[in-house]
């Protein structure tokens, strides 16, 4: 087994005491991270380790992107950027991947994954994955190019959004008992695959396209398999609206009230949650995955995340997809994150760099059930690291790091990621993953899903 000392850098471990060590080291040992310290208290154990020289850089945990879409990288662009959420999906984003057949959503989730890699992101949370995505293809992929991921089998037996009955395509529409054999199936095989990298959840639909029939037997079915679940909720009014007229409650009172609140409960926006909402979301321990950049576009709203941290929430970051973000990049998405509360708050005290940081780290690591193992450097952990270069104008002069981090970085300054042990990415260069091949194949499997659309689309109109 390899040994590599990651030497000389700013060394964020994110072990709780919110503390950088300079001039630090990271020793790892095999798929383990071995001691974490200064040069000093290293050095003398690193015999014989591959010595990575991290001088003017940033040693971090490795990101979780706890809310993505890996079928819409495929359509960045594509959309037209000024929708409302719903107008947004039923016109634009279900039509597009209501034609998909599994080729295209493996070069969709190809070009995610390699954007994710190279920003510096080791594990994420899929949503939901259509049957007509082809699970076994995208695991494969999840499997060779050395990410970690949760996988989630979309569960539904309506056509709805909220009040609105029927609205989705055809092509989006799935069976009841064929999602949940699918799940099985799914789960037999790769839970607990690619080495312990891949997770199998259940991916509920939205509100309207799940019978209470169904979100009851999904619960049941969680429990039985010992896994998690994932959803969106309270993304825009429209949704609080729905609860109140189908429920009788709030966001937090319906999924109490189909036994849907807990640990590896994780649940996307959550723009329109109250006080009472973050008090049982917080006492079951269930996570809430703040996706700023999305909710921006959409003109869906600002969710309250300070207030969720100072009720105990475990909010976890999430770049969603590739239409509503327009990239897969956690860490834009932590200034964001950032800034964003200090605006709704008016308040520059809000919410930390320390804050932000942990939920792209710690926080995102128990949303999957793995803060024994991942979302800090400590020893005995997984080694998921991550080398973000400060060697650019734009994060100079080298102050203070954290900060610089945060606030000036950017996925493009990350140089090298590890998971497991193994470099992933490599002086900026993904090692897993043809990215010449990669960028090909995502452009000409947009072409060939323009053209299975009944009307054409002009993309430059789309604007």
């Amino acid at each position: 087994m390899s040994r590599f000392l990651f030497k000389g850098g700013f060394v964020i471990p994110m072990d709780g005491g919110r503390r950088i060590i300079r001039d630090g080291c990271v020793l790892v040992d095999g798929d383990r991270v071995e001691m974490v310290g200064s040069a000093e208290q290293v050095l003398p154990y690193a015999a014989g380790a591959e010595t990575v020289d991290a001088e003017g850089c940033v040693i971090m945990p490795g990101m979780v992107d706890t809310h993505i879409h890996l079928a819409q990288a495929l359509i960045r662009g594509v959309v037209p950027d000024n929708l409302p959420l719903i107008d947004w999906l039923r016109n634009w984003v279900w039509r597009l991947q209501g034609v998909y057949d599994a080729e295209d959503a493996k070069a969709s989730a190809a070009l995610c994954i390699l954007e994710m890699l190279k920003t510096g992101t080791t594990a994420f949370v899929e949503v939901h994955l259509h049957s007509r995505y082809g699970f076994n293809g995208i695991a494969e992929l999840v499997e060779k190019s050395g990410i970690r991921g949760v996988l989630s089998k979309s569960v539904m037996d309506m056509g709805g959004y909220a009040s609105e009955e029927n609205i989705l395509p055809p092509g989006m529409v799935e069976d009841k008992d064929a999602c949940i054999r699918e799940f099985k199936e799914m789960h037999r095989r790769w839970n607990g695959g690619a080495g312990g990298r891949i997770d199998v959840w259940l991916g509920l639909r939205s509100a309207g396209a799940v019978s209470n029939e169904l979100y009851l037997e999904a619960a049941a079915l969680a429990e039985e398999y010992d896994t998690g679940i994932t959803n969106h909720v309270a993304e825009v009014r429209e949704d609080i609206e729905y609860y109140r007229r189908a429920f009788g409650t709030g966001a937090s009172g319906f999924l109490e009230k189909f036994n849907l609140l807990g640990e590896r409960r994780v649940y996307a926006h959550c723009v329109w949650i109250n006080e009472e909402d973050m008090r049982r979301f917080a006492a079951t321990g269930t996570t809430v995955a703040h996706c700023p950049s999305s909710n921006m576009k959409l003109g869906s709203g600002i969710a309250p995340v300070s207030d969720m941290l100072k009720h105990g929430v475990n909010v976890g970051l999430g770049c969603d997809g590739g239409p509503s973000n327009d990239s897969y990049d956690m860490l834009r998405e932590m200034k964001l994150a950032a800034l964003l509360q200090k605006v709704r708050t008016l308040n520059p005290q809000a919410i930390s760099a320390w804050d932000v940081l942990e939920m792209a780290t710690r926080n995102g690591a128990y949303a999957i059930g793995r803060l024994k193992t991942l979302g800090s450097l400590e020893p005995g952990k997984k080694a998921d690291l991550v080398v973000v270069s400060l060697k650019h104008p734009s994060l100079h002069p080298i102050s203070n790091p954290l900060s610089l981090l945060v606030y000036a970085a950017t996925g493009s300054n990350v140089r090298d990621v590890m998971v497991d042990g193994r470099f992933v990415v490599r002086d900026g260069k993904c090692l897993t993953l043809d990215e010449e091949q990669v960028l090909k194949n995502a452009n000409r499997h947009l072409e060939r899903v323009l053209n299975k659309l009944d009307k054409p689309v002009n993309l430059l109109t789309t604007i």
